[in-house]
């Protein structure tokens, strides 16, 4: 391969948008389209095209004609977008019809090219939406994904049948999980060049470290086209950065590219945002990739702050043992399209109906209150349910153990196989994703997640999330029991939008569950009545 006909195709802003929901400025967009052009890079990749509106993310998800006509002073840089396959097959509609619905033809459109991102399962089903985006003129680019778990035949004949239907400018082959070694790289490059006419291209993530390595070797491989990003900003890890390969490429003598301008970029609003998301290389990412675990689940587990590296080294541990290379953007919610069985669930009518219930946190008050928190209980003969495993309370001081976030559970899924105590747990989260069989006397209240309900059931709960507190209060509402006292719920007073997240919850939950007397025994930083514990 001639190093002067590589072509750079830059996604920073559809790769990166997984950060920031895809709400870049106008500014910011202004700044990284002049800066791209002027750098000469070939194709800017701007965004996705999602057909389901989601109001939490930016225009750059859609990507939409009327929103892309704003863009200037392209140059010779030419614009792409991405479709998820999986886009199609989650839609009632005609693949034709909504195909049609979404692009018009590209002599009125922005749009160059169209790049589809595909498991090799469902190559056979694009086929006709490849040619469909042929006829309007589209350059159209095929992505395949998680390429690490493509076998040699099903590779050949993927490349097969896409050359069948003469619509396909360039195939990218993308190594999702960054775990390919160049010895990988050059071993699916030549499978490539010896069962297909065209292009192709690499698409790098650097899980492992080797990003501009593997790109490198497929270059020298028969590769023409390489994708990157701006400070490597992409899901997980994050991708081949932009500034290392125009700077790799210069210094081979290719002359085609100005990295100056991308090195100006790099130090711009990339580098905040960079600081502000803390995306790249950790031993987190690189046991995923090694592990085919889908990097979001580390991104999920990073974003929030009450893991720390041993137990996210716990769950990763566990997610080894699932079948974890897809993506839940539920995050480790098996939920999606299905329905709890209420035939096996505890119908908790009347279970706690009048009961005084303590819940037990994790605070480091419970180390100065635990005595009087002991007498507490004897003296109103409280029924004592621990949130997840209590570091502070011996075991036969609890009288119930209660767990609802799956990630929570698989941390401390030892540990349950050592208590001799009920174990309160909505087994249709974690059924999948541990063996519940190895745990005895579990008593399964479901939990389903929806962003806008909070409600119970005899059987089961609806909360906007899986934390322990509003699955064991919204448990309590349909138990009928009446006073519940908080302890060991400090509060987070380093963590200012924990807080506020926190407060907002259980106001939430006290204004749905209003048969419910919330108390605090210990000192809190939550909106709770603080119950004099002496009496």
């Amino acid at each position: 391969m001639k190093m002067n006909n590589i072509k750079l195709l830059d996604c920073s802003f559809r790769d990166g948008g997984y950060y920031n929901n895809w709400k870049f400025s106008y500014s910011q967009l202004n700044e990284y389209i002049q800066k791209i052009s002027n750098s000469k890079i070939d194709v800017i990749e701007i965004g996705f095209r999602f057909f389901e509106k989601n109001k939490l993310f930016g225009p750059f998800a859609y990507s939409k004609e009327n929103f892309l006509s704003k863009i200037k002073n392209l140059g010779n840089t030419k614009v792409a977008v991405m479709i998820n396959s999986d886009d199609f097959f989650k839609s009632d509609e005609d693949h034709k019809y909504l195909f049609n619905k979404h692009f018009v033809h590209s002599s009125k459109s922005k749009i160059s090219i169209i790049r589809f991102a595909t498991r090799i399962e469902d190559v056979p089903k694009i086929c006709n939406l490849l040619i469909l985006a042929k006829s309007k003129r589209y350059k159209v680019f095929v992505n395949l994904m998680q390429i690490n778990r493509v076998s040699n035949r099903n590779l050949i004949k993927c490349l097969k049948l896409l050359k069948k239907t003469r619509s396909v400018d360039v195939f990218y082959f993308a190594d999702t999980f960054g775990s390919l070694i160049p010895k990988n790289v050059e071993n699916i490059c030549s499978i490539i060049k010896k069962n297909w006419n065209s292009e192709f291209g690499i698409h790098a993530h650097d899980n492992c470290g080797f990003a501009l390595e593997n790109s490198i070797k497929a270059i020298n491989f028969g590769a023409s086209w390489v994708d990157s990003t701006v400070q490597g900003m992409g899901r997980g890890a994050g991708n081949l950065s932009t500034e290392s390969i125009v700077c790799e490429l210069s210094r081979r003598g290719i002359k085609k590219f100005k990295p100056e301008f991308i090195y100006s970029l790099s130090q711009s609003f990339f580098l905040e945002l960079k600081k502000k998301y803390q995306w790249g290389k950790s031993i987190y990412y690189h046991l995923a990739a090694i592990n085919n675990i889908h990097p979001s689940y580390i991104q999920e587990l990073l974003i929030d702050n009450r893991y720390n590296y041993d137990q996210i080294i716990s769950i990763l541990n566990q997610l080894k043992k699932t079948n974890s290379s897809s993506f839940n953007p539920n995050f480790l919610k098996n939920i999606i399209s299905q329905k709890i069985d209420l035939k096996h669930t505890w119908n908790v009518k009347d279970f706690f109906l009048n009961k005084k219930i303590i819940l037990l946190g994790q605070g480091s008050s419970l180390i100065d209150y635990k005595n009087k928190i002991l007498k507490f209980i004897k003296i109103n003969n409280c029924t004592v349910i621990s949130l997840n495993i209590n570091r502070f309370f011996n075991k036969r001081e609890i009288d119930y153990y209660l767990a609802s976030n799956e990630a929570r559970i698989l941390i401390d899924a030892d540990e349950y196989k050592k208590i001799n105590k009920e174990l309160i747990f909505p087994v249709n989260l974690i059924k999948n994703l541990m063996n519940i069989k190895n745990i005895k006397k579990i008593k399964n209240f479901g939990l389903i997640t929806d962003n806008a309900k909070i409600k119970s059931f005899d059987n089961y709960c609806i909360l906007p999330n899986t934390l322990a507190i509003g699955y064991a209060i919204a448990l309590l509402n349909a138990s009928g029991a009446k006073d519940v006292y908080l302890a060991g719920f400090d509060g987070y007073l380093n963590d200012a939008a924990l807080q506020v997240a926190m407060n907002n919850y259980l106001i939430a939950l006290k204004k749905n569950f209003k048969k419910i007397n919330l108390y605090s025994l210990t000192p809190s930083l939550y909106p709770l009545k603080n119950k004099n514990i002496e009496c």
